[in-house]
């Protein structure tokens, strides 16, 4: 028989999955004509959104249907307008450090293919200690949509920029599904896939437990199969997690933590950058 909460544990391994499931872009973007409904590609825009210009893996995530992604994009453009996120980057982050403190996901180096590397271990969030320090679930939320504002802008603003997301759920135990981190991930992937689609070069989810497959085997057929190809699933087992991640990263970039040569997590160029950028804005306000 299926654990109790099957329900919601398949439904949040789904969205834990969609989070990093954005594909390739290209550099064009579609202006719609209000007046006479034609479409031209013109090149990307600025970080300012406009909801006459479509980015092209909007239609692309729609698989060319233009009505579909001109609607998807003005969701998005509401979306930015609502949260600010067009200067989310220019205001300060009082709460940044103790976020970083008690929630592990750090920007580190690039791919072979000059994929913008990222890696998060969910179940060493400390939900505890963070709303001990005042950080609620909103301020997490919106903590990890500067995050991706930041990856999107400032460390790889092309339009055709992919990421490699690696998912650690070492020490991750059935009950983490059904409870407050899990919930988080969920809101969190289901914005990242809505507003930062076509993005995803790479998954590697590792560290899996043994009861990882129930799951897996029930959100699988649910999965596209372009998703399906770019994910990796990994058990326990440092080698084995070390070969599979030099097929889409050099040993030099790989952190240390999984068997690479790269400086430690939190220590990279990106990752200090992130930090520095906030720090300054938080002294000049």
């Amino acid at each position: 028989d299926p654990p109790q909460n099957s329900t919601t544990s398949n439904n949040n391994s789904s969205s834990m999955i969609t989070a990093a499931t954005a594909a390739s872009t290209t550099t064009a973007t579609t202006t719609t004509d209000n007046d006479n409904n034609e479409t031209a590609i013109s090149s990307p825009t600025s970080t300012t959104t406009s909801p006459q210009t479509i980015p092209f893996r909007f239609i692309r995530a729609t698989k060319g249907d233009i009505a579909a992604s001109k609607a998807r994009w003005a969701e998005t453009c509401a979306w930015r307008q609502k949260l600010g996120m067009d200067t989310v980057l220019a205001e300060p982050h009082p709460k940044i450090k103790v976020i970083k403190q008690n929630y592990p996901h750090y920007f580190h180096l690039r791919g072979k293919n000059n994929e913008c590397c990222y890696y998060e271990k969910p179940p060493k969030m400390n939900l505890p200690e963070l709303r001990k320090q005042g950080v609620q679930l909103e301020d997490l939320l919106r903590h990890y949509a500067t995050c991706c504002e930041y990856m999107w802008t400032e460390i790889e603003s092309s339009e055709d920029g992919k990421s490699i997301y690696v998912i650690d759920l070492d020490g991750i135990g059935i009950r983490d599904f059904a409870g407050e981190v899990v919930d988080f991930v969920k809101r969190a992937s289901s914005f990242t896939a809505d507003h930062y689609p076509e993005r995803s070069g790479s998954i590697f989810i590792i560290n899996v437990p043994s009861w990882f497959s129930v799951i897996w085997n029930v959100v699988k057929p649910m999965v596209d199969e372009v998703t399906k190809k770019k994910i990796t699933i990994m058990r326990y087992g440092k080698e084995a997690i070390t070969e599979a991640l030099m097929k889409k990263i050099d040993i030099e970039n790989i952190p240390p933590e999984y068997g690479g040569k790269s400086m430690p997590l939190g220590s990279s160029p990106e990752e200090v950058k992130f930090m520095e950028h906030f720090e300054k804005l938080n002294i000049q306000n």
